[in-house]
């Protein structure tokens, strides 16, 4: 091996080595352990490859939420500024505001649906950032190894248990978010249900009994979903 280039391990014996040879993994010993080693390298970087994309759904999806809560706290704030003024009982334009002020709730009940789906395609991730690590281990005992192969063994070892930390992380991340986006839509479903017999009498005030709901005339709040569990 001594004066060669960084060869393809995966090269049959007297091949010459090709122009886009991986780094990560040099030539190594037994067919055995290069045919486990190109697999172990395959999952690994599909392992990489996967937590990027969740990571990336889970920052668009973040960002989405909070552009559809700062459009919501400004269609409230200003219906309550009308109605701190004064307006004529069930006025359209309001209505209209209110109506859209739901829409928003409802899209961000939509995007922590898809922060679940993702916390539980992330758990699924750890499993199997698991398995190759214990695969990385087993190859460890495969006979007809020489020192490189377990230095590219090691490798892989390093980046699996960095996607593993990088899962951890996210893992965190999304049930914080999750948390935090469960209780805005509890606070909030309220509020914008109050606020909707607020519309109907054309001024700030406490709805009576059971709130908006049972008011002749009242805004109808649309049918809301349930809060999504925390995962």
């Amino acid at each position: 091996m001594a004066g060669c280039d960084q060869a393809n391990v995966f090269a049959p014996a007297g091949s010459p080595p090709p122009s886009n040879s991986n780094p990560a993994i040099t030539q190594t010993g037994t067919l055995t352990v290069r045919k486990s080693i190109e697999q172990l390298r395959s999952d690994q970087a599909a392992l990489s490859n996967g937590i990027a994309a969740q990571q990336a759904q889970f920052n668009a999806t973040r960002g989405q939420l909070a552009g559809d809560e700062r459009t919501y706290a400004g269609l409230v704030s200003g219906i309550t500024a009308r109605l701190r003024a004064g307006t004529t009982p069930g006025n359209p334009d309001l209505v209209n505001q209110w109506n859209a002020a739901q829409g928003k709730l409802d899209a961000v009940t939509i995007g922590v649906g898809t922060l679940n789906s993702l916390a539980s395609q992330v758990t699924t991730q750890a499993s199997v950032a698991g398995y190759l690590l214990e695969n990385v281990r087993a190859t460890y005992r495969i006979g007809g190894a020489v020192d490189e192969d377990h230095r590219n063994l090691r490798a892989i070892e390093a980046e699996t248990r960095r996607s593993m930390q990088q899962i951890d992380r996210l893992i965190v991340d999304l049930n914080a978010e999750i948390g935090r986006e469960n209780t805005f839509l509890g606070r909030e479903r309220g509020n914008l249900a109050a606020l909707s017999y607020n519309v109907n009498i054309g001024r700030l005030g406490s709805p009576p009994g059971a709130g908006a709901g049972g008011q002749p005339g009242a805004v109808t709040p649309q049918p809301t979903r349930r809060p999504v569990p925390l995962q």
